[in-house]
């Protein structure tokens, strides 16, 4: 199931190319892993696009899958690939079309019996909707599915991380001001005073130290007078 991603294809369904900012690029004898920047103040739109292409003996592209991943996500792969606890990790996403729903699946996992361990696959397909705004893949259409060595899946999260943390640190201040919330709490100074003695006084541990107290007091006036 995945989170449906409203308009992370717009250049397809616009006929055209975006230009992005190409953060690395893996490329094997058929086929091109692309991983582009996406970032974003917005954090919905907060994405690192990954597009693998599949193409001929002339270099002329015959297939070609996309993927957008949500930064924080993609950022703890990258840490666990670096420091040698990655296993798999698979992310679900969504984007409704004017023909329909598009499911799109990423998968990275690491399998030591082959020799390029790092096993990359992205799935484009027919999508159904599901509560609470989720897509389901019902029918992948389109499938590549890339492998590679340990060195360069390593070097590969490295650079993204490395790139992510300059972004976000030259954008800091931005951040903050787009994340920031304000936040109304009821009453004021006053209020919380009276409070916090509302909460002192009913406190059940004192609440019984007052009435044993109460108690006390009459006793020994009684033990007074008796002297």
């Amino acid at each position: 199931m995945a989170s449906n991603d409203w308009g992370r294809d717009a250049e397809q369904r616009a006929g055209r190319e975006i230009a992005r900012v190409q953060i690395y690029k893996y490329v094997t004898k058929d086929r091109v892993l692309d991983i582009s920047d996406m970032l974003s103040l917005d954090p919905k739109r907060h994405k690192i696009a990954f597009t693998l292409v599949e193409f001929d003996e002339n270099y002329r592209a015959t297939t070609r899958v996309r993927h957008y991943v949500d930064v924080p996500d993609f950022k703890l792969v990258c840490w666990d690939v670096l420091n040698g606890v990655f296993a798999e990790w698979t992310d679900h996403k969504g984007t409704q079309h004017e023909d329909g729903l598009q499911a799109r699946v990423f998968t990275v996992r690491k399998d030591v019996k082959y020799r390029q361990p790092y096993v990359v696959k992205i799935d484009n397909g027919v999508g159904e909707a599901l509560p609470g705004g989720a897509v389901k893949m019902v029918r992948a259409t389109e499938s590549l599915t890339l492998l590679m060595p340990e060195w360069d899946a390593r070097r590969m999260a490295q650079t993204v991380l490395d790139y992510v943390r300059d972004w976000e640190t030259i954008n800091f201040r931005k951040r903050q001001e787009a994340q920031t919330v304000l936040i109304t709490l009821p009453g004021g100074s006053n209020d919380d005073g009276n409070q916090q003695h509302a909460t002192r006084t009913t406190d059940p541990r004192e609440a019984d130290g007052g009435a044993e107290a109460e108690e006390e007091t009459p006793r020994r006036r009684k033990l007074a007078k008796a002297a």
